[in-house]
């Protein structure tokens, strides 16, 4: 069986029209097609909906941005063969729209499929921005999990781990920026390259990128500068945690009021 999985995008990097081209073009086929929206919410949600959806062995034809950012969503939203071995894709931040609907053609040519159309939304509201780790790339230095100031990572000596990327703060990929390692990738980070999921990287132009980011964003003293930001994380920690107990204890108070 053949399946063709479209993820149409709420971010900024594909451009609205030529979605909307692939949408129109999907729609009127007779073929098993799910559309995504979007992969980034749903994956970043850990919608179970996703399993069903990836984690089996059919012929697939996966249409939306770098093919290397839509597989690393996958894995921590629970899709245990998140690589797809034997899986097309198609990168519409690279592709035309009319290069993209000849490979669907030809995808969907020469076997039949079960006719169906389902949709699978992510309707929170949330813009869906958070980083990703490759680890196929990630030392465990930690540098991401010091810089970032949300508790959006987790930093243990065998693994760093994003563990709360709604609180990730919209686009800011300053994280991603500082990774020695090119590890740490947004999927939704407009302007491509290394950091918003591409395969192909400049391993020496990334490398003189990061130096120049790095003294921009932390100065001459990297450790000094990351040990005040853990600093400062702790301290916002803390009085997140509190601002919550004066909040749980004011309304327990209102509700003794109202006994």
């Amino acid at each position: 069986m053949k399946h063709i999985i479209f993820c149409n995008c709420r971010g900024e990097r594909i451009s609205q029209d030529k979605l909307k081209i692939i949408e129109s073009h999907l729609t009127g086929l007779t073929f098993r097609i799910t559309m995504l929206i979007d992969l980034c919410g749903l994956a970043g949600m850990k919608d179970d909906s996703l399993v069903g959806v990836f984690d089996n062995q059919e012929q697939k034809l996966v249409i939306g941005c770098y093919p290397r950012a839509m597989k690393l969503l996958l894995h921590p939203a629970g899709v245990k063969n998140s690589d797809l071995p034997g899986s097309r894709f198609i990168n519409l931040l690279e592709t035309e729209a009319s290069a993209a609907i000849e490979q669907i053609n030809e995808f969907c040519g020469g076997q039949v499929s079960a006719s169906s159309f389902r949709e699978i939304r992510e309707d929170s509201g949330w813009p869906s921005w958070f980083p990703v780790i490759d680890y196929s790339r990630c030392t465990t230095c930690g540098q991401c999990a010091d810089f970032c100031l949300f508790g959006v990572y987790d930093k243990t000596d065998e693994r760093v781990s994003v563990v709360n990327p709604k609180a990730c703060k919209n686009n800011c990929p300053a994280c991603a920026r500082i990774c020695p390692a090119t590890a740490v990738i947004f999927p939704k980070y407009k302007f491509g390259g290394a950091i918003g999921g591409s395969g192909e990287i400049d391993e020496i132009a990334e490398h003189e990128r990061q130096v120049q980011d790095i003294e921009s964003i932390l100065g001459n003293d990297i450790y000094s500068a990351l040990q005040a930001r853990k600093v400062k994380r702790e301290s916002i920690i803390r009085q997140e945690a509190l601002n919550k107990a004066i909040s749980e204890r004011d309304n327990a108070l209102k509700e003794s009021d109202r006994k």
